[in-house]
C-alpha cells in the first residue's frame, strides 16, 4: 500500500495496455476475478409502492453474488427519514445481518443524495399522505434531523460524512452530500475530500472507487449533461489516475454510451433505479430541458420508457481490468456491450485512455441498418408535444442493432428535390421506443413525425434515415424513392397538384394570361 507521495512513480509500472475484451463475470481479459460489485443510483423511495423495483434490483445482484452494494444518493425521495426506513427494511430483508442468500458477506455501500437533504419535497401531497402532520412531517426530515443518528438507526452501522470501506482489498471513499452544512451550503462541493484523499492509502496500480451523488463537471455524460457540481472534484480528482467515480443524479440512461469518461480519471454516470432520462433535443427525449415550455419543434411526445426504466451496474473487478455491465433490472437484459477499464491505463496520458472522449468518438462506430431495412411513410393525424392537433407525415423504419450494440439515436431528413437542385429542408433526430431498455427488446419501429406544413408541395420529396452514434458518426442511409407528397395525397394525386401548381393562373374574365 502506498500515500499520494509515492503514486506517481508506483503507476508508471503499469504501462502495459490489458486486452479490452470480457465477459462481466471475468474470463482473461480481466483477469483472476476479485470483486463483484452492483451499483445503483437514485432509488427515491417515496412509499412502498417503490419497494418492489428496489428488491428486485437487489434479489437480482444476491442471485449474481455481488460483495456490495453502492447507491450514489438520492434514497428517500422527500428526504423524510420513514423513507429512508422503508429502503432499510427491504435491505435487510434481502441481505439479512448484511449477507447474501448463501451467507456471503455483502457490503452497504449506500450514501446520501441530495433528495435525502432537501427540505423542497416535503410539502407536496404525497408527503402529507406520509406525515399528516405538518409539524410532525417537517421534524422528521433527515436534512433537519441528526443524519448521523438516523443513518445509525436505519442500517445499524456507523456513519461518517466521508466514509471510507474496504471490500476484499478494494478502497471505496463514499461522500454523503451535505448541503446545508456552513461550508457547503448549496452541495456543489466536497468539504475535507482533499484531506481525506492525502490520508488515504492505496495501490496504484488498482482502482481507488469514490462515490458521491453530483456528476463531476465536464466528465461523464457529455456536455450536456445538467446538475454537474462545481468543478473542485474535477480539479481535485487529476491527482489520482486510478481513480474511479460512480456518480448519479442526472438519471441519464446507460444506453447513452457516453456515460463513462476517463481523462485524468475514471468517471461513470451511473442511471436511476426509479426512472431514466436521455439527453434532449430529439423528438421523443425525455429530460429536465425538455420539460415546460415545450419546444417548439418536436412533434412526439416524450419518451414512453421514462418513469418504468430500472437500471444499474454489475461490475467485475479483476487482477487485470474491471468489465462494467450496463443492466435492466425491469426485463433482465444488458443495455450494450460491457465496457472494459484496463487497469493499465491508469498509467496512460489521458488523451491516450481507452475511454477518452476523442479515442471514443473515434472507434464508436454506427451501428448499420440491416440489409433490406425500409422507411415507411403514412399520413396519421394526433397532437404534437403541445397537445396542437396536426396531420403528419409519419416515417417509420427499422432499429439499427447488431448483438449487444445499437445506434445511439437517428437523424431522420426530408430532402427535398426540383430538376438538379437538390436540399435537406429539415433534419430530425429521434430515439428508438425501446432505447431505455435492453438492447435484445429493442425490435419495434422507429417513429418520427413530420408535420404537414413542415413538407412544401410542388416538390419530389423523400425521407431519408441514418444511423447516429452517441459522439455523432452517422451511418449509411436508407430513404424512400423520391416521389411528389402532399399531404392525405397519393403519389400520383399529389403529381396532378403540382402540376397544377406549374399552370398559368387565368384571368377572372376567363382570357388566357400573357
Amino acid at each position: 500500500m502506498v500515500g499520494r507521495r509515492k503514486f506517481i512513480k508506483g503507476a508508471a509500472a503499469t504501462a502495459t495496455v490489458a486486452p479490452a475484451v470480457a465477459a462481466a463475470n471475468g474470463g482473461d481479459g480481466i483477469g483472476e476475478e476479485r470483486l463483484r460489485l452492483g451499483v445503483l443510483s437514485d432509488i427515491h423511495i417515496t412509499d412502498r409502492r417503490q419497494q418492489p423495483y428496489f428488491e428486485k434490483a437487489l434479489r437480482q445482484l444476491d442471485a449474481w453474488k455481488a460483495d456490495a452494494v453502492l447507491a450514489c444518493g438520492d434514497l428517500a425521495d422527500y428526504g423524510l427519514k420513514q423513507q429512508l426506513a422503508l429502503l432499510a427494511e427491504t435491505w435487510f430483508k434481502v441481505f439479512p445481518g448484511g449477507k447474501g442468500s448463501d451467507g456471503r458477506k455483502v457490503e452497504n455501500l449506500m450514501h446520501y443524495g441530495d433528495h435525502d437533504m432537501s427540505v423542497a419535497y416535503i410539502d407536496r401531497d404525497e408527503a402529507k399522505a406520509l406525515v399528516p402532520d405538518d409539524a410532525l412531517r417537517h421534524a422528521s426530515t433527515i436534512f433537519g434531523g441528526d443524519r448521523k443518528a438516523i443513518w445509525e438507526e436505519c442500517f445499524k452501522e456507523p456513519w461518517e460524512q466521508i466514509a471510507i470501506k474496504r471490500v476484499k482489498g478494494f478502497p471505496f471513499v463514499l461522500y454523503h452530500f451535505s448541503r446545508g452544512t456552513p461550508d457547503n451550503r448549496y452541495g456543489q462541493n466536497v468539504p475535507g475530500l482533499k484531506e481525506a484523499l492525502e490520508r488515504l492509502e492505496f495501490d496504484p496500480s488498482k482502482p481507488l472507487f469514490f462515490s458521491q451523488h453530483r456528476v463531476p463537471k465536464n466528465t461523464a455524460g457529455g456536455p450536456y449533461l445538467y446538475g454537474q457540481d462545481d468543478g473542485d472534484t474535477t480539479r481535485l480528482f487529476a491527482k489520482y489516475p486510478n481513480l474511479v467515480a460512480f456518480c448519479g443524479h442526472a438519471h441519464l440512461t446507460a444506453s447513452d454510451e457516453q456515460s463513462i469518461w476517463q481523462g485524468a480519471f475514471t468517471c461513470i454516470q451511473v442511471p436511476s433505479l426509479r426512472y431514466c432520462t436521455t439527453l434532449g433535443g430529439r423528438e421523443n427525449s425525455y429530460c429536465i430541458t425538455d420539460r415546460p415550455p415545450i419546444p417548439p419543434f418536436q412533434m412526439l411526445p416524450q419518451h414512453r420508457a421514462s418513469g418504468h426504466t430500472h437500471q444499474g451496474l454489475m461490475c467485475t473487478v479483476g487482477t487485470k481490468a474491471m468489465a462494467v455491465r450496463r443492466w435492466d433490472f425491469e426485463e433482465g437484459k444488458a443495455l450494450g456491450p460491457d465496457w472494459i477499464i484496463p487497469f493499465s491505463s491508469f498509467a496512460m496520458k489521458p488523451e491516450e485512455r481507452p475511454f477518452s472522449a476523442a479515442n471514443r468518438a473515434a472507434a464508436l462506430r454506427p451501428v448499420e441498418f440491416a440489409p433490406g431495412a425500409k422507411v415507411k411513410v403514412e399520413f396519421t393525424k394526433g397532437t404534437d408535444r403541445g397537445g396542437n392537433r396536426r396531420n403528419f407525415f409519419t416515417v417509420s423504419f427499422p432499429p439499427a442493432t447488431d448483438g449487444l450494440r445499437r445506434a445511439n439515436d437517428y437523424e431522420v431528413a426530408a430532402e427535398l428535390k426540383k430538376g438538379d437542385v437538390e436540399r435537406c429542408i429539415m433534419a430530425k433526430r429521434v430515439f428508438s421506443p425501446r432505447y431505455m431498455y435492453g438492447v435484445a427488446s429493442d425490435t419495434a419501429p422507429v417513429v418520427c413525425n413530420f408535420a404537414a406544413e413542415e413538407v412544401p408541395p410542388g416538390w419530389l420529396v423523400r425521407f431519408a434515415v441514418r444511423p447516429v452514434t452517441a459522439f455523432g458518426a452517422k451511418g449509411g442511409a436508407i430513404a424512400t424513392p423520391w416521389e411528389f407528397r402532399a399531404w392525405g395525397k397519393d403519389a400520383k394525386a399529389a403529381e396532378a397538384i403540382a402540376r397544377d401548381m406549374k399552370r398559368p393562373a387565368k384571368p377572372k374574365d376567363g382570357k388566357a394570361a400573357k
